[in-house]
């Protein structure tokens, strides 16, 4: 524990020396790879690699991610400042140092930035003095340092790309999954997931930046062509990206397939089932939508979004009854579910407009009161679920429009729908 702390107090002042001699020994090599001889050498490009993977690591070597503050601390000494915040009941902390930032949450390092970086694409150069060094290794006496060295590069490459990924630097992130993919190259090993990885952080930058969505496209579609496999709850997600990618670039008959094959391998992959459900919803076919939904449903049967979007469906179709109950359903999953209750309640008033339509139409009186009774029965019916759609949702003016219009035309049979009428037309005049 001396020693560590010996050595953290030292941190930075050491970082300082070091990078000075880095730099030196570094200018040496610029020279030594132009000489006659030197630069034919194996040895002069595994030192120049070695130069360029410490002057990488410089300032960051002691990081992990999940280090805790006191850790932290041991390394670098108390920050020159702490900037706090809290959001959904997690603590960040940001330890702000000469050389680097250090962002918690709830005590673990998660990210770091350096802010004042010595060296310009350290990896890369890094990974392409090894590269030379293999080249010209005829005789195959550097092989295992170059092999562990090349292991090494791939470690902090992958630790880089998760850095800078949720720091929300995503093209930098991209970059570096490049980077992987062609250090994979040299190593004749193809590494798929790094394919998906540049796929992964082209997608989120494309959010605000739209010519990044066929980025996106090209490198999980290359992902997929080399063998990709996702494994665990993410089988099926690829797909799921594609199909929101090709979406967003237009090529909806794509999509639409990238979404049918996804579903097809990974039936569990649910977010597949909801991008069918989507895409038919958005092109009109009620009756396929109805036939995904039922899938959905019967995957999550009190997920009450699904039994809401059940319940529109088939009151589109005209099956009245089991889009009551599919409301009920979504009710009796989340009794404050606006949507619900609202249009569990606009079922009711539709029919009861049905209704009243056959009775103007009716033939003899006694034919007009009956349709007109029970217009009014459903229309009463609608009310205690309008009212509860507004007491979830006060400012819902179509709710207080409709209620209007039903305790107006109730307060006959029902003396107290006079009251309520008159409160009503108070609060639309607010």
């Amino acid at each position: 524990m001396a020693a560590v702390f010996f050595l953290g107090v030292n941190c930075f002042a050491q970082n300082e020396s070091r990078f000075k001699s880095l730099k030196d020994n570094i200018d040496k090599s610029d020279v030594a790879i132009q000489h006659p001889k030197k630069g034919v050498n194996p040895k002069t490009w595994v030192d120049r690699g070695k130069f360029f993977h410490d002057a990488y690591n410089v300032n960051i070597q002691f990081l992990r991610a999940g280090m805790p503050t006191t850790e932290a601390k041991l390394y670098f000494k108390e920050p020159k400042q702490v900037l706090t915040s809290e959001e959904d009941g997690s603590l960040s902390e940001i330890y702000e140092y000469s050389l680097l930032k250090l962002h918690f949450v709830n005590g673990a390092l998660r990210t770091w930035e350096e802010t004042n970086k010595n060296f310009e694409n350290p990896l890369v150069e890094s990974m392409n003095a090894y590269h030379k060094a293999e080249s010209l290794d005829e005789k195959g006496k550097n092989a295992k340092k170059i092999s562990e060295a090349y292991a090494a590069i791939s470690r902090d490459l992958e630790t880089k790309f998760f850095n800078e990924y949720f720091l929300g630097q995503h093209i930098v992130a991209h970059q570096t999954a490049l980077q992987r993919i062609e250090l994979s190259k040299l190593t004749g090993v193809t590494d798929t997931i790094y394919y998906f990885f540049a796929g992964y952080a082209a997608f989120a930058q494309s959010e605000i930046d739209s010519s990044m969505w066929q980025t996106a496209i090209d490198y999980f579609e290359k992902a997929l062509e080399l063998g990709y496999r996702e494994i665990g709850d993410s089988k099926g997600q690829i797909y799921d990206l594609l199909y929101n990618a090709c979406m967003k670039t237009g090529d909806e008959e794509k999509a639409l397939l990238y979404a049918q094959t996804g579903f097809e391998k990974h039936p569990e992959y649910i977010q597949l089932m909801y991008d069918l459900i989507n895409y038919n919803l958005q092109h009109g076919d009620t009756q396929k939508t109805l036939e995904y939904l039922d899938m959905a449903v019967a995957k999550d049967p009190d997920n009450p979004a699904l039994r809401n979007a059940q319940g529109k469906m088939l009151d589109e179709l005209g099956e009245t009854e089991k889009a009551h109950a599919a409301y009920d359903a979504a009710i009796a999953a989340n009794p404050n579910y606006f949507d619900a209750h609202y249009n569990k309640a606009v079922v009711y008033h539709n029919n009861a407009v049905k209704l009243m339509d056959e009775a103007n139409d009716a033939k003899t009186n006694a034919e007009y009161e009956i349709k007109r009774n029970l217009a009014d029965e459903e229309f009463a019916r609608a009310i205690p679920f309008f009212e509860k759609a507004l007491e979830l949702n006060p400012g819902e003016r179509s709710a207080m429009d409709t209620l209007k219009t039903l305790y107006f035309r109730l307060r006959g049979k029902y003396p107290e729908m006079e009251a309520k009428h008159d409160e009503m037309v108070r609060r639309l005049e607010q």
